[in-house]
């Protein structure tokens, strides 16, 4: 009896440790965590990796975070611990998440593209008339920013801590070589660019053509309607491809996978053209 007691009097007080941050991602550096044992206090700061450690007394305990700036809690930030004896470690996690806040202006080569509805992640917002938009909650690292009318990507890189940032967000026009897309021997559709900026009705045969591509490109699922620009007019065809997407996916029921947004040397300078056309590796 005198041996054990001897013994646990030589064991070392006891550990009171954790991490403060995303449970499996971005650590919360610089967060007071403070413990409590009766009327003794000690408190810390979360190193870069956001742990702490605590060289404790004997008995119960309370730890407490203060995170910092940036920072919002996921669950508690007080938690009862123990009661500690020497020799024991004792851990204590807080699960917190970063606020990654990204206020952007998209670019379509360089002009900015207004109305347009813009994902990243499981964050989404629309763009107002000058092209800007905000998303939060956004997950660290390389993100596809997708553009849903007209269909168009981007690449974002979100930093793992705490992110609130201004800054442009270009996306490109591909080339419609680029897209493996096969031209079907069927008249295209074509409109003035201007027509579709300036909200002008469409006049009969403009609603004859749209709809006989629409019925056409629901025959095979391989088959795409593709929106084709000269290079040149990609930021003001980006935009025409907007209000042209809203009436094939809307009266014309067109399923906005079937539809894409390239720019090529081939269409009609100052138009819009709807063409059909064939993905060779969907045969």
């Amino acid at each position: 009896m005198l041996l054990a007691l001897a013994l646990l009097a030589a064991a070392p007080a006891p550990i009171v440790e954790g991490r403060v941050g995303e449970p499996s991602g971005a650590a919360a550096a610089s967060a007071k965590v403070t413990l409590k044992q009766g009327e003794r206090v000690q408190e810390v700061r979360t190193g870069a990796d956001g742990r702490f450690r605590f060289l404790a007394f004997e008995g119960p305990a309370t730890l407490t975070v203060r995170l910092p700036q940036g920072w919002t809690a996921s669950g508690p930030l007080s938690r009862d611990v123990g009661p500690a004896f020497r020799g024991d470690v004792l851990r204590a996690d807080f699960a917190a998440m970063p606020r990654r806040l990204l206020r952007a202006r998209l670019l379509v080569n360089g002009a900015p593209l207004p109305d347009a509805q813009v994902t990243a992640g499981s964050a989404s917002a629309r763009t107002d008339a000058r092209g800007l938009f905000v998303l939060e909650g956004l997950p660290a690292g390389a993100l596809e920013l997708r553009v849903d009318a007209p269909p168009l990507a981007g690449r974002l890189e979100i930093p793992a801590g705490a992110f609130d940032v201004s800054r442009d967000v270009g996306v490109v026009v591909p080339q419609f070589g680029s897209l493996g897309l096969a031209r079907l021997p069927q008249a295209p559709a074509t409109r003035p660019i201007a027509d579709w900026l300036e909200s002008k009705p469409l006049r009969s045969p403009d609603i004859a053509a749209l709809e006989r591509l629409a019925a056409l490109v629901m025959l095979d699922p391989s088959f795409r309607l593709a929106m084709v620009a000269t290079p040149s007019e990609a930021a003001t065809a980006a935009r025409a491809a907007a209000l042209l997407q809203r009436y094939l996916t809307g009266p014309a029921l067109v399923p906005r996978e079937r539809l894409v947004f390239s720019v090529a040397e081939f269409a009609r300078p100052g138009h819009l053209d709807l063409m059909l056309t064939r993905s060779p590796e969907s045969r």
